[in-house]
């Protein structure tokens, strides 16, 4: 989680900001390895397409012409926001997948952000709430590629 994402949400409510996690958009886009995340990154440098999340040449998209992976990634679906236990708060979705068959190549892990925003704190729109690492170079050719989330979430809070 990067750890700006906290302090951007407190007080930062209405229009043209955030809500909630459960109610707003959430996508999640794919990056190959020449992007360096930073869990100390100022919320400016956050969002989908500015600082090291800048999408030229880093982004990974759908190359089968199917368009299902698309530019800015996809929309978490399910999202829950739970208390599982005292003092821990817990954000989960459903795992990530798209509708027809695509080609990924070299996808190193991915973004999740809030694309609700439209100019959030610092004037910044899509700011981001976590980033992953897959563990190395994930792909796959004319097939289904899917992000399957922890069983904890993609992110917990204690309190």
């Amino acid at each position: 989680m990067f750890r700006a994402w906290p302090q951007m949400v407190h007080g930062n409510f209405g229009a043209n900001e955030f809500v909630s996690l459960a109610e707003d958009s959430i996508k999640v886009a794919l990056y190959d390895n020449d992007t360096l995340p930073d869990k100390d990154a100022v919320i400016t440098d956050t969002g989908f397409n500015t600082g090291a999340w800048a999408t030229a040449g880093n982004e990974v998209t759908d190359t089968d012409g199917s368009s299902d992976w698309v530019t800015g990634g996809i929309a978490l679906g399910s999202k829950t926001v739970t208390v599982p236990s005292t003092g821990v708060m817990q954000f989960d979705a459903a795992d990530t997948t798209h509708a027809n068959t695509v080609t990924i190549t070299n996808a190193f892990g991915c973004l999740v952000y809030d694309d609700t925003i439209t100019a959030g704190t610092g004037g910044v729109a899509k700011q981001g709430v976590t980033f992953h690492y897959f563990g190395g170079a994930q792909s796959v050719t004319t097939g289904t590629f899917t992000v399957v989330w922890h069983a904890d979430g993609l992110f917990r809070i204690t309190v």
